[in-house]
């Protein structure tokens, strides 16, 4: 976190181009973060990029509330914001009464491209991109949450049990098991 760190005391002095920094490192994982915690049926209804634009939104406006006390990381903060960002979008949508499974896609952009990448490389990071997707939406829940809470939001052991109401050594076995059936699934994938 060396460079993440300077980068988060220049933004936290005010340099807005620190803060566009830091946010341009973390929106890959960030929207790969969000559409996996949305779920096919939620991104036929909303576009991730907008709950992405939402979550950086807040972060930027409460930009002064994360402390980095080392606990936390950033990743975790946006992840959280995210998280809640998710389940207020939600919660509107059930209320407004739509059906989500019914609705068509609305989300063409699976990720932010960086304008560096050649056009080749793009494609396949989209590719690669969508079937590590596919693959930890394939698996079961508790699997699936212990990857995003682990891999995604960058939580420590001990807080991801206390997020499960499980012990950090049931979280490390859990951790491992889900990392060996999405192993499979992805072997599966390039096989099949």
């Amino acid at each position: 976190m060396g460079d993440d760190f300077e980068l988060l005391k220049s933004a936290r002095s005010g340099s807005p181009e620190a803060l566009n920094r830091l946010f341009a490192r973390y929106g890959h994982r960030l929207l790969a973060l969000i559409r996996l915690r949305m779920g096919p049926s939620l991104r036929r209804q909303l576009e991730s990029q907008d709950v992405l634009q939402q979550t950086l939104l807040k972060a930027f406006k409460r930009f002064d509330q994360f402390d980095g006390d080392g606990e936390t990381t950033l990743m975790g903060w946006f992840g959280a914001i995210a998280r809640n960002e998710i389940r207020d979008q939600a919660k509107y949508q059930h209320r407004k009464g739509r059906d989500v499974d019914q609705m068509m896609p609305l989300d063409a952009a699976l990720e932010l491209v960086d304008p560096v990448r050649t056009e080749v490389s793009r494609l396949q990071f989209v590719e690669d991109a969508r079937r590590l997707e596919s693959a930890i939406e394939a698996l079961d829940e508790k699997h699936r949450e212990i990857l995003l809470l682990r891999r995604f939001e960058e939580l420590s052991f001990p807080q991801i049990g206390r997020h499960l109401d499980k012990s950090p050594d049931a979280c490390r076995m859990l951790y491992s098991r889900a990392m060996t059936a999405l192993t499979i699934r992805l072997q599966r994938q390039a096989h099949g």
